[in-house]
């Protein structure tokens, strides 16, 4: 433990107590820190009132040795502030007292020594005589005297020393009240002294320590408020030490480029912190939750509870472990972290955290906090990621429940033992994907060198976490059956690792530029929905696309088929079709099913008139339709079954692709549409039935 010095036995201890030029000016007398200075007068006036001994914290310097080392010059790296307010309370209750002189041997050794105005006036000040009556107004009375120099009013030091003695002036305890000079001096304040050479530290800390600027004043301020919070707290010098210490070093690389300073740094992650320590023990369901994780009142009730600040100094601690943590890809989001040490980063910089990356940093912390830095936590965080990534509902509300259960999931060493475990569940994670963890959790134990696959494909952009259509679709083929798959145990027995690689390889050459190739065969398909009331024809959402039923159960037949061309199997699937609509239609011209009539239109596109898919979808994968205008011409002739608008024979619409916004009011475009329908577009005569001698062949 550092020793404890009040400003007198600093004074006694070295030659001189040296502010170096590197320092800022006297910060707490500047005009614009009104509300900081008088937080800290009035803490002053508070500890004589109540004669309640208090401490200042840490002060940190360098010591300097001259002379053949016979002479110790102390410089201050951070307390500059508080040893110039100290000096100057001294100075005023000396004045008061009449026993200026009488301090004046120990207390000249300090000076601002390298700013001449500075230097100056310190010195004019414990030289020249001042009546006690002229602390009235004390910062006038030093002005009108001739000795005063009109051009220290340049010297921001100065201004600001004399405006914190105005401040002092209008305090009745400091001015003629309980305040005496015996009393500061007996020990009132203290503080722990530091030399920085003690600890092997840089110049380069000296830097960070000095160029803080107004930053630390508020910081300083936060700290002090905080520290009050934490007054029980059975390990504050350990905070406090660590404060100034080891979480400036691990903060250092986080800050801002050409700052100097960690104190946002701390802010920010404090308040991650908080937020989530605040929800895991919020009620869930709630009609209103705390806004402000920086606000005193609520920073007071989280770290009232000792377990609370344990887990916050443990997560300042660890961030060297887990910023080591950079090589395993955990999300998916456009140009946002992925990596455990991004996330970390982005909490610490004040990044946005969505709430997925929340949960995984929190949840990471805990686990680090419950059992070390173990290989066992990167199992650990896969399945946190697979849960939080592809749970739907993560509100406010929700969020309770979440924090909780990782809680609970966090206890455990080893993550996949207790997802194996039957009936596993987690409160306000996803029951499907709470199933799915259970299942590869089982396959795990049960089959060698399975991890490494399921792992790769949970990591795919496509996937996201959640494979369990794919993995269904190594038992079922049909759509419909990998839709509502029964995930029963005996399952677990049947399963196939080599069909699945299988599956997956045919899968992973479909995605290619966005499962372009193949959009047109899923037309007619549980991938698109048709809504009657808008006349549209939409696909999945965005985020589940790619692991719709349709498209896996579409991967699976081409798995099956044994072709080793994509384009081959996809022409030879689109025949098969054909013929089979043949069987229940004598004229395709009398199809009302809209995505029957969108397949046939697209294979007619492809197949009869050679062109690409993008010049059938040239705006986008949605459809929308509209009435016929002059210039196009539909194949169909019944109109679409059960489509408000276009249900009457003969009222078929024209189709148009569209890539986010479709209205009636921009009409019918032919760079849109679809190129069997518009007139002289090359569009073969007698089509339905070259198409059918085409399905034939």
């Amino acid at each position: 433990m550092n020793n404890k010095y009040t400003l007198k036995s600093l004074c006694e201890q070295y030659d001189k107590i040296e502010i170096p030029i590197i320092q800022r000016d006297y910060a707490q007398g500047r005009e614009n820190e009104t509300k900081v200075r008088s937080k800290f007068v009035e803490f002053i006036t508070n500890s004589f009132s109540t004669h309640k001994a208090e401490e200042l914290d840490f002060v940190y310097g360098n010591v300097r040795e001259e002379n053949n080392k016979s002479t110790h010059t102390f410089i201050p790296v951070d307390g500059q502030q508080r040893l110039t307010t100290l000096w100057l309370l001294h100075w005023f209750l000396a004045v008061r007292e009449g026993r200026l002189k009488e301090i004046s041997g120990w207390i000249q050794r300090f000076t601002y020594e390298t700013r001449p105005s500075s230097h100056s006036f310190c010195s004019r000040m414990l030289n020249e005589s001042f009546p006690s009556e002229c602390l009235e107004k004390v910062d006038e009375f030093i002005i009108n005297e001739k000795w005063f120099d009109t051009e220290w009013k340049n010297d921001g030091t100065v201004n600001g020393m004399l405006r914190m003695l105005h401040d002092f002036a209008q305090q009745d305890v400091l001015l003629c009240g309980e305040a005496t000079l015996d009393e500061l001096v007996g020990g009132l304040f203290s503080f722990y002294l530091v030399p920085l050479e003690l600890f092997g530290l840089s110049d380069e800390l000296y830097i960070r320590m000095n160029a803080r600027g107004k930053v630390l004043t508020d910081f300083e301020n936060f700290k002090s408020e905080f520290y009050k919070i934490l007054k029980d707290y059975p390990r504050l010098d350990e905070v406090k030490d660590k404060m100034e210490m080891q979480w400036v070093e691990n903060l250092w690389p986080y800050k801002k480029k050409n700052t100097y300073v960690i104190d946002q740094c701390f802010m920010n992650l404090l308040k991650f912190i908080t937020r989530c320590l605040y929800f895991r023990q919020a009620k869930p369901r709630a009609n209103k939750y705390e806004e402000d994780f920086l606000d005193m009142k609520l920073l007071n009730i989280v770290y009232s509870q000792e377990e609370n600040t344990d887990f916050l100094i443990f997560a300042l601690d660890i961030i060297p472990i887990i910023a080591n943590y950079n090589n395993e890809n955990l999300l998916w989001f456009k140009d946002k972290p992925s990596t455990l040490s991004d996330i970390l980063a982005t909490s610490i910089q004040g990044g946005k955290m969505e709430i997925d990356m929340m949960v995984i940093l929190y949840a990471s912390l805990r686990y680090l906090s419950n059992h070390g830095n173990r290989p066992e936590i990167k199992g650990f965080i896969r399945v946190v990621r697979n849960l939080i990534c592809n749970t739907n509902d993560k509100s406010e509300r929700d969020q309770p429940r979440i924090l909780g259960s990782i809680d609970k999931l966090s206890t455990n060493i080893d993550v996949y033992e207790v997802v194996a475990v039957d009936g596993f569940n987690l409160e306000g994670l996803r029951d499907s994907q709470c199933h799915e963890e259970h299942f590869k959790a089982k396959i795990r134990h049960e089959y060698n060198k399975v991890e490494e696959l399921l792992e790769k494909i949970e990591d795919t952009p496509w996937f996201k976490g959640n494979i369990s259509n794919l993995i269904a679709g190594t038992y079922v083929s049909k759509a419909k059956d990998i839709k509502d798959f029964d995930w029963a145990e005996e399952k677990i027995k049947a399963f196939d690792t080599q069909r699945l690689e299988c599956l997956y390889n045919h899968y992973d050459e479909m995605s290619q530029d966005d499962f372009s190739s193949v959009w047109g065969d899923l037309l007619d398909s549980m991938l698109y929905t048709h809504h009657k009331s808008s006349a549209r024809l939409m696909y999945d959402d965005e985020t589940l696309y790619s692991k719709n039923p349709a498209i896996i159960s579409l991967a699976v037949s081409y798995m099956d088929s044994k072709e080793k061309d994509l384009e081959a199997f996809l022409i030879k699937n689109e025949k098969r079709k054909i013929r089979k609509l043949a069987q229940n239609y004598q004229d395709f011209g009398e199809i009302r099913n809209v995505k029957k009539q969108l397949f046939l239109y697209y294979v007619i596109t492809r197949r009869l008139m050679g062109l690409n898919v993008a010049d059938f979808f040239s705006n986008g994968w949605r459809i929308g339709w509209l009435a016929k205008e002059k210039g196009f011409s539909s194949l169909f002739n019944l109109g679409i079954d059960g489509d408000p608008w276009f249900s009457e024979p003969g009222h078929n619409p024209i189709f148009q692709t569209y890539g986010s916004q479709f209205r009636y009011s921009w009409g019918l475009n032919a760079e849109h549409a679809l190129p069997p329908e518009i007139v002289g577009n090359g569009r073969p005569h007698n089509t339905f039935e070259k198409l059918l001698d085409w399905a034939n062949s």
